[in-house]
């Protein structure tokens, strides 16, 4: 029974921390936007590709998250 909780509560941990990073994913696109309409441009790239790597992991989190069996 302990163990049962204690494996809804990591379930409960990786779904808020996929969560939490999808919410960082979105404000390094909108911010990613911002920077190809300005003069920094060239940096618009190394922000996408931060906020991918970022909603791959969330998505990561969320897989794991679904394969426990509390």
């Amino acid at each position: 029974m302990l163990a049962n909780l204690r494996m809804q509560r990591l379930q409960d941990d990786l779904q808020r921390t996929a969560t939490e990073l999808e919410d960082v994913y979105r404000g390094l696109c909108g911010h990613a936007r911002y920077l190809r309409h300005s003069v920094h441009g060239c940096e618009a790239k190394t922000m996408d590709s931060h906020a991918k790597s970022l909603q791959s992991s969330a998505c990561t989190l969320r897989q794991i998250a679904q394969a426990i069996t509390p």
